[in-house]
């Protein structure tokens, strides 16, 4: 007689949590299937994109994502990896590249976080 799981096994994966560093690793997996779109300056890119429509639940996603690149933390659900449209997806892994290759310093993604984290309080 086999032991059953305490939950539904549906119901456990929609609520894993992620760190960060493996939430970009399921990122660039997802993305590997799709195109890339090139992106001039990602950075700015990004802020822009959450600017522009802060209530959006991509551009709150998006915040998050460009938060725990900057200060290398925070959690992330699974679900979250396919809330992404496939062109933030692909500007969510510009912008992961370029943090890794250093292209910016690191005042100009203080400065985006910051920025970003007062648009959408304004946005509440």
């Amino acid at each position: 007689m086999s032991e059953q799981p305490s939950e539904p096994r549906s119901a456990a994966g929609a609520t894993e949590l992620l760190s960060a560093v493996r939430f970009q690793e399921e990122l660039r997996r997802v993305a590997c299937f799709g195109s890339r779109v090139l992106v001039g300056d990602p950075l700015a890119a990004a802020v822009r994109k959450i600017t522009q429509n802060p209530a959006f639940t991509q551009s709150r996603l998006l915040a998050r994502i460009l938060s725990a690149l900057t200060y290398q933390e925070g959690d992330f659900r699974r679900a979250e990896v396919s809330a992404l449209d496939s062109d933030t997806l692909s500007l969510v892994i510009t912008l992961m590249d370029a943090y890794a290759a250093g292209t910016s310093a690191r005042e100009k993604w203080i400065g985006a976080v910051d920025e970003v984290q007062a648009t959408l309080l304004g946005a509440q």
